[in-house]
């Protein structure tokens, strides 16, 4: 009975400290975590543009890994005879890359342009059936083997991405399946961006001027500048090899009626010392004296280069040749103009002079005009009359020689030339004109309007030869 007391009051002590726990509060839901928004995915730039008879395309690096590709070997020997062994590429093959265009098929040709806008052209030929001069990579030598040669764009290494700095995300080569070639080393360009593929036979005009003038079109070029009639080739530093006619020969088209054959070139006209003035279709122009052009087979108007058109800023003529400094190898020709026009003004025979006395060289005027408080007018013999100076000045061509003159600046300081002036017009008596810097010529102490056989030239120490005009009549300040 002790027990059954001692469990009912175990149980009423449960049951009261029940009634007094409070109810358990509910457990807050902690509220949904803020939604992070996803960013976007960036899209990576295209590195190559292509461009064909379908219209034009751009790739991005995925996407140009993406396309099928080649793997092989590709070295190159240099214009220095310098040997860069074989080492593995990969990436696409040109021919790949054309059908996404149109396609690379006869008569095209394809011009590859880098970041810098070098551009190279190569043929169907050489991209269909790999034709290349092959060299040893051990000693240099040229060999032909059976390999296939491929042309691609690659953009691996040695199984690594292409050196951004070194190549640029793609470049050129010239694969084989083994390391036994190498090929001239202007056929592995960097940084390569842009792909064009274009007809070969784009139709183009070169204006001839002289004592007569002829319309050259491209097809008549084309047959004198086949080898069997007056075509040269020239090799670069890089060699690239440059085909064309020579500057004389075109020269000896226009210098008198006879247009061809083998006394087409009028020497004795050539002697009496025109001005040959090559323009560009934006008419940037370079002057060359008859004597440099005489006869001369390093000066070459090009039409080709490796066989190929040229390339857009070339075409659709370039002048080369080893004569040349580098900034005279004037590109996209479109005018050639022989400055002759007095040299063939017939002769009037002289009247008997009423008098006995000496002739008027009032003819050799020259006239100084433009931005200037006081016209000059000067005859010869007024010029005489101010301080003539000798001296030595070394011609950019004929080497030091001795001029006798009035000072050009001295000239400048009769007129009054305003301070608005920046430059000095100079007009020969067969229309040549040269421009000169004015702030140039207040430095040249030595500029001299010299006396030469009754005419006036001018004599600019340290400038090109363009700028020693000869037989001045006018100078204008501008």
């Amino acid at each position: 009975m002790r027990k059954f007391f001692v469990l009912l009051a175990g149980f009423f002590a449960v049951m009261i400290a029940a009634s007094c726990t409070p109810a358990p509060t509910a457990t807050p839901v902690p509220p949904p975590p803020t939604q992070v928004p996803v960013p976007t995915k960036t899209p990576f730039p295209p590195v190559l543009k292509l461009e064909g008879s379908t219209g034009t395309k751009s790739l991005t690096l995925d996407e140009m890994k993406a396309l099928p590709s080649v793997e092989g070997w590709a070295g190159i020997k240099s214009s220095t005879g310098k040997i860069t062994v074989p080492e593995r590429y990969k990436g696409v093959a040109l021919a790949e890359l054309g059908k996404l265009v149109g396609g690379i098929v006869p008569n095209t040709g394809v011009t590859l342009t880098a970041k810098d806008g070098y551009a190279m052209t190569i043929s169907y030929d050489q991209i269909a059936q790999g034709e290349f001069i092959l060299y040893d990579p051990g000693t240099g030598d040229e060999v032909k083997i059976k390999e296939t040669l491929t042309v691609i764009i690659a953009y691996e290494k040695e199984g690594k991405p292409l050196s951004a700095d070194a190549d640029g995300p793609l470049k050129l080569v010239v694969i084989s399946a083994k390391n036994n070639q190498v090929v001239d080393g202007h056929w592995a360009v960097k940084w390569i961006n842009q792909i064009a593929i274009k007809p070969l036979a784009q139709e183009w005009k070169l204006l001839l001027g002289g004592a007569i003038s002829e319309e050259m079109d491209r097809g008549t070029f084309q047959s004198c500048a086949a080898p069997a009639c007056h075509g040269k080739t020239w090799t670069d530093e890089k060699a690239q090899v440059w085909s064309g006619v020579p500057l004389w020969w075109l020269a000896g088209r226009v210098d008198d009626e006879n247009k061809h054959g083998d006394s087409a070139y009028n020497e004795k006209v050539a002697d009496k010392g025109y001005e040959v003035h090559i323009v560009s279709v934006d008419g940037t122009k370079i002057v060359l004296d008859a004597a440099r052009v005489k006869r001369n087979p390093n000066l070459l108007v090009a039409y080709l280069v490796n066989n190929n058109p040229l390339p857009e800023k070339d075409a659709p003529l370039r002048l080369v040749g080893s004569d040349l400094k580098s900034n005279e190898m004037l590109g996209r020709i479109s005018k050639i103009n022989l400055m002759i026009a007095q040299v063939q003004a017939p002769t009037a025979t002289p009247k008997p002079a009423a008098t006995t006395a000496p002739a008027a060289t009032s003819a050799s005027a020259l006239t100084l005009t433009g931005a200037v408080e006081k016209t000059l007018t000067l005859t010869l013999d007024a010029l005489k009359a101010m301080t003539v100076i000798k001296l030595k000045a070394e011609h950019p061509k004929q080497g030091m020689q001795e001029y006798e003159g009035i000072r050009l600046i001295g000239l400048l300081d009769q007129a009054k030339v305003k301070e608005s002036a920046t430059k000095l017009v100079m007009t020969s008596a067969d229309g040549f004109v040269s421009e000169v810097a004015l702030a140039d010529v207040k430095k040249c102490a030595d500029c001299l309007i010299a006396f030469r056989s009754g005419k006036l030239d001018a004599v600019m120490p340290g400038m090109a030869s363009n700028f020693w005009a000869k037989d001045v009549v006018k100078i204008e300040a501008k």
